[in-house]
């Protein structure tokens, strides 16, 4: 897809254009002070959000119900800085070179590599980590990805976003987009998924438990592998607390009972609610994911 700013000249675009223009003008700046900045940004946002600031807490409310009041709170400021940071890393990847974000060390490369030496495809399963934009950028760089995404809604910002991701990899799929995801696997490729959002039971999602709640999950993990026969390859993104670095962990093969399609769903959601309890302040919790499956149960969301 190509991106003409000419499109997008209309006064309604003109607050996305200034957005990118801070975010070019941040990676002016020293890579660590970026991160600095990003933290602080994450703080106002905290503040000035309160929406998502809402919705943040309810979500860890009830995925952590044994914490107090306080540590929810302190563990959502925690998660609005990484969210902060994680701007900093999106504007970085765009605008600058990755040789000069910290270092990123990483362990069990070997896993995808058998994987793809098998000739079968891969899919990267992933939970929605805030450092997932930088993910892009240096798991590209290692192996040719395409990633599944939910397009954004603003369509100046979902252009550019192809764009400046198409720098790092191979191309997007869009979240139901099933038949190019199973073509690209079929031939071996690597395809990057986070399923751990709420899809309506219209879309292919089925009633399942993510952090002992009723949710609606897509069992499109389970029934790509059963139409692929591909591999899953968990991938753990973790960034160190102030910024200075990041490991990203590939796991062993997560092996999946695609007989029965609500069981392996639920195998994927445990793996992934796993992922997110050893580092739930890098967790993306600004998003509804405890929808109500059907009308029998409450909305947690609702005032």
């Amino acid at each position: 897809m190509s991106f003409n700013a000419r499109d997008y000249l209309a006064p309604r675009f003109w607050p996305t254009w200034l957005g990118f223009a801070f975010f070019w003008l941040l990676t002016r700046l020293p890579y660590p002070l970026v991160m600095r900045i990003g933290r602080g940004l994450g703080r106002v946002m905290y503040r000035g959000f309160a929406s998502r600031r809402r919705v943040t807490l309810i979500n860890l409310r009830l995925a952590f119900p044994d914490l107090s009041d306080k540590e929810r709170e302190d563990l959502a400021r925690d998660s609005f800085s990484h969210l902060g940071m994680a701007i900093g890393e999106t504007a970085w990847t765009w605008y600058r070179s990755i040789r000069h974000m910290s270092p990123a060390a990483i362990t069990g490369k070997e896993h995808v590599d058998a994987a793809l030496a098998s000739g079968k495809g891969v899919i990267l399963l992933q939970a929605h980590f805030t450092v997932l934009e930088m993910c892009a950028a240096v798991v590209g760089s290692h192996w040719p990805i395409r990633a599944v995404y939910d397009s954004p809604k603003n369509p100046l910002f979902a252009a550019n976003l192809l764009k400046h991701r198409s720098r790092h990899i191979e191309g997007m799929i869009d979240n139901k987009g099933i038949r190019e995801m199973v073509r690209l696997l079929k031939r071996g490729q690597i395809v990057w998924y986070s399923p751990d959002q709420s899809v309506a039971a219209t879309h292919g999602g089925i009633e399942t438990l993510y952090f002992n709640q009723p949710v609606l999950t897509t069992s499109g993990t389970a029934r790509i592998v059963r139409m692929t026969d591909a591999t899953i390859i968990p991938f753990i993104p973790e960034r160190k607390p102030d910024g200075s670095g990041y490991v990203f962990a590939f796991q062993p093969p997560l092996a999946l009972d695609t007989t029965d399609l609500t069981r392996a769903t639920q195998q994927v959601n445990d793996f992934l609610e796993a992922q997110v309890r050893t580092q739930p302040e890098q967790y993306l919790w600004v998003h509804k994911r405890f929808k109500p499956p059907t009308p029998a149960h409450s909305n947690p969301y609702k005032r």
